[in-house]
């Protein structure tokens, strides 16, 4: 594999706002397959096939937000450390990617058992990627593993992405009828009616405990792909998941909603970091669900997570995962400031969010007064690049 010549985001800084947008046609439209990509889903640093029910028990003890998206093998390789090669972790870490060209785009921070095993298993990852002629990008990684990057390894890194996080006797409380006219209640107004409209729609919500039937099944197969259609006549879609209702089943959990006998919603949570928190991993409405449904369906499913909070006897949170920035930070590093254009930058991020629709992911989640968790993308020495710019859209798109 032939590796490409380092470009510089100093490229953007030529950039008038019209060729930005331009250029954002060009970094949608201009994702051909390649011949050097490689079809496996694991890399050749692995001694055997990996497990995928393995990978999925890790996910869900010990992984993040980000790596739920890795159980997607059709689209993400897995990569595992060798046995015995990380002595500070209990069992071989492992990391997930999407690899397009020459650029290997790590997501998500890597499963380890203790946080100690974060820097040598970086360290790992890096010398594999490096061995295959490839250019590590890690992105969505959290707070500490962008420490260790960008202050251990030496990297560099933007915050342009946050983690929402919500807490479910908060936004219970916010909702209740005892909230009226106290402090924060205005920030969930909305939610209150969007709930009340669907409440007076007469849809019911229900969490599925037992084994699917074969129509109810069918029905939300249906409304994802209706769902999926309707979404792709917006636009482009950016996403690092696309939507597959069925994966992992043993570690999630389903909620419905029903009108007039027939499914208009689901919502599925998937378990991470052990016990302790949950990901909203789809929260839709179908077609013709009435207004409220989305709604109706995250604030039922709060509501059996505070009574599970009491049963168990210690706090459980909720996160939607990543969502997109209104703007994008640098790293307080100096190569940052030689290497990066942020004016350019910022524009384009600008034109690429709101192209696909990104801002208003966290419209809607800022009904429910989420928390932000700063979430970063780190990268060498060598940049990123508008070239990688181009190819982490590629991967992305839907």
């Amino acid at each position: 594999m032939v590796t490409t010549p380092t470009e510089s985001l100093d490229e953007l800084s030529k950039l008038s706002t019209e060729d930005l947008s331009i250029d954002q046609e060009h970094l949608y439209n201009d994702i051909e397959d390649d011949s050097d990509d490689v079809d496996d889903n694991t890399s050749s640093s692995t001694p055997a096939i990996i497990d995928k029910s393995v990978i999925s028990s890790l996910v869900a003890s010990y992984g993040s937000s980000s790596a739920t998206a890795w159980l997607e093998f059709d689209r993400y390789r897995i990569w595992q450390a060798e046995p015995g090669q990380i002595k500070e972790s209990s069992f071989p870490p492992v990391q997930g990617y999407m690899q397009r060209k020459h650029f290997v785009f790590a997501w998500g921070d890597p499963l380890v058992s203790s946080p100690d095993a974060l820097k040598p298993t970086a360290e790992a990852f890096i010398a594999w990627v490096k061995s295959q002629n490839l250019r590590p990008i890690w992105c969505c990684v959290d707070h500490d593993f962008e420490q260790i990057l960008v202050s251990s390894l030496g990297w560099s890194g933007v915050m342009c992405i946050y983690e929402e996080v919500l807490h479910p006797d908060h936004v219970l409380e916010l909702t209740s009828d005892k909230a009226k006219g106290h402090t924060g209640a205005g920030i969930v107004k909305d939610l209150k009616k969007n709930l009340r409209r669907a409440e007076k729609a007469g849809v019911v919500v229900e969490e599925v405990t037992g084994r699917w039937s074969s129509e109810d099944r069918k029905e939300v197969e249906e409304g994802m792909l209706e769902w999926r259609r309707l979404k792709g006549l917006k636009g482009v879609q950016l996403a690092s998941t696309t939507g597959q209702p069925w994966i992992d089943e043993e570690h999630r959990r389903y909620w419905v909603a029903r009108s007039s006998g027939h499914i208009v919603g689901v919502l599925i949570l998937t378990p991470i970091h052990g016990p302790h928190t949950y990901l909203i991993k789809n929260a839709v409405s179908f077609a013709h669900a009435p207004r409220g449904t989305s709604e109706h369906l995250i604030h039922t499913a709060l509501q059996h997570i505070q009574a599970d909070e009491k049963r168990l006897g210690f706090p459980i949170t909720v996160t939607f995962g990543i969502t997109a920035s209104d703007h994008i930070t640098l790293v307080d590093d100096h190569k940052v400031k030689s290497g990066w254009r942020v004016t350019s930058l910022s524009k384009l991020y600008e034109h690429v969010a709101k192209g696909a629709g990104l801002f208003k992911r966290g419209e809607f989640r800022g009904k429910f007064d989420s928390e932000r968790e700063e979430m970063y993308v780190c990268y060498p020495e060598d940049g990123l690049g508008l070239s990688g710019v181009k190819n982490l859209l590629a991967v992305l798109k839907k």
